[in-house]
């Protein structure tokens, strides 16, 4: 029990953020890495790139994310080729959450949290797992400690089919909130978007 409430702790100092807006969907994650009361890196990348309009955001131990991501990853590759086209968002989705349920029944399972972003035919798509493999789509969504900060931001001035504009304008005040009120330091974030022409890297809001 002490080791998992050790382990959700430190699942819980990553933080992510992912909002859908009208075409995309806008993901952001912290790139600070620590353990215990030591920083280990200040630019660890928390998002794996699934497919060519996928992407998963993954907080937790370090050991867990990296194993469990490259695994979803290169399970989705193997079903690509052997079906001749990706997966879709829902599929991915589903795929995730069976591997995490499954994992959760035995000895090995994974203290991750998970953001799943992706465009298809259904559009723009965010899905919300956490490490007992619950799954809900969400039209935004956080994890870590820094969603305690930002879920009250988001409901305020969270719209649907929001601008890319209006998205960034959303994540610049929820960046800005968690680096003032979050008592560890997250010098530094990651942003992308996940739209019809594929995952992209955009210039983080100025904070």
């Amino acid at each position: 029990h002490f080791v998992h409430v050790i382990l959700n702790r430190w699942t819980k100092m990553d933080f992510l953020i992912g909002i859908v807006g009208d075409g995309f969907v806008l993901v952001a994650a912290d790139s600070a890495k620590a353990r215990s009361v030591v920083l280990m890196k200040d630019n660890m990348d928390k998002m794996l790139k699934l497919s060519d309009k996928l992407v998963m955001l993954s907080s937790g131990p370090v050991g867990d994310t990296v194993a469990f991501g490259e695994s979803i990853q290169k399970n989705l590759k193997l079903q690509s080729l052997r079906n001749g086209y990706d997966s879709s968002t829902w599929g991915a989705a589903n795929f995730v959450r069976h591997q995490l349920a499954t994992a959760l029944r035995t000895r090995h399972a994974y203290q991750v949290n998970l953001l799943l972003a992706g465009w298809d035919e259904a559009g723009p798509q965010l899905y919300y797992l956490d490490y007992l493999a619950s799954m809900n789509k969400v039209p935004f969504g956080a994890h870590g400690y820094g969603s305690f900060f930002v879920l009250s931001t988001l409901d305020r001035w969270y719209k649907p089919g929001m601008s890319l504009e209006a998205a960034m304008g959303v994540l610049q005040k929820c960046l800005a909130e968690v680096r003032k009120r979050f008592v560890s330091n997250l010098p530094e974030f990651k942003v992308r978007v996940v739209d019809a022409t594929g995952v992209r890297d955009v210039p983080t809001p100025p904070l």
